[in-house]
């Protein structure tokens, strides 16, 4: 049976290009969309009160875990992917899958 619970994909980095990174914008958003991606949250100025984090939060809600993996790993993505590396630093990018509440 196909899994059909949602998942994210968790990013938190800092821009250091932001010219390049309207460019992953704009390459990205097709694809992502493509997978059903949805941009839930999307900070570029996160207050950390705790730990270290970078100063861009963003998550993307697919509808499943399937879908997330599809967009990231889509070699279509892959020229978008380099750019979005290029103009951030720091921080991190994860794909977590939705889980019941504890």
């Amino acid at each position: 049976m196909a899994d059909h619970k949602p998942a994210y994909l968790i990013g938190n980095f800092s821009v250091t290009d932001p010219a390049l990174m309207a460019e992953y914008r704009q390459k990205a958003g097709p694809i992502r969309q493509r997978y059903g991606g949805e941009i839930t949250t999307r900070v570029s100025d996160l207050t950390p009160v705790e730990g270290t984090a970078q100063s861009v939060l963003i998550i993307i809600r697919f509808p499943s875990m399937a879908q997330a993996e599809a967009f990231y790993y889509d070699p279509d993505y892959e020229p978008a992917k380099a750019l979005r590396i290029r103009a951030t630093e720091g921080g991190f990018l994860a794909l977590v899958p939705e889980t019941p509440p504890v």
